[in-house]
């Protein structure tokens, strides 16, 4: 983890410069100035979208929540139950970008961009999988079990069924979502990481 962090910092190193100044003490004090240039996304994401992403995301760990409440039969099956946490880490980053996104300015550091729009398409698929898989084990297992359920086993599965569609909308509207650095004259000249 710790060298993830070391390298991913390395990689944005050349987008800064240190600057000296010397302030009325005397002393000297360095500064890291950003030069990597501007990043836009390609194509733009509307407000609008920004919005629904949000409030998708924030509906899909609702859901995940209100489904973990319940004690049933489907929180019993590890074919059901494994997937449906794992995919917890993934929404957790899903979140998170979707958050980024939210609020970042039209105009965005190439690492800002790039943490966005390489984090956000493949989290939203993972936890719509993840998700995916927990809500077909369920209905396998109804099924191999002759429809022995609780009622709280169909608030699991609806609210399963919610998270994996949420996060299947989410990475449908990010999948195309590509980073784009602009030159100085405000035209798109080259490709982003």
């Amino acid at each position: 983890m710790c060298y993830n962090a070391y390298m991913n910092a390395k990689k944005y190193l050349k987008d800064y410069r240190v600057e000296e100044s010397v302030d009325e003490r005397g002393r000297v004090i360095k500064e890291a100035v950003y030069i990597g240039g501007d990043y836009v996304f390609t194509p733009p994401v509307p407000t609008i979208d920004k919005r629904i992403i949000m409030c998708l995301s924030v509906l899909s760990c609702l859901a995940f929540v209100g489904a973990l409440i319940p004690l049933t039969r489907a929180m019993q099956l590890v074919h059901v139950i494994l997937p449906f946490t794992l995919s917890m880490i993934s929404m957790y980053l899903m979140v998170g970008a979707a958050g980024s996104l939210l609020f970042v300015k039209e105009v965005m550091t190439h690492e800002r961009a790039e943490t966005i729009s390489k984090r956000l398409p493949p989290t939203s698929l993972i936890t719509a999988g993840l998700t995916a898989v927990a809500f077909v084990g369920f209905i396998v297992d109804l099924i191999a079990s002759a429809g022995v359920t609780e009622a709280g086993d169909f608030i699991y599965a609806v609210l399963v069924f919610v998270v994996s569609f949420s996060s299947a909308v989410i990475y449908y509207k990010c999948r195309k979502m590509k980073v784009i650095k602009l030159d100085p004259e405000g035209d798109n000249n080259s490709q982003g990481g």
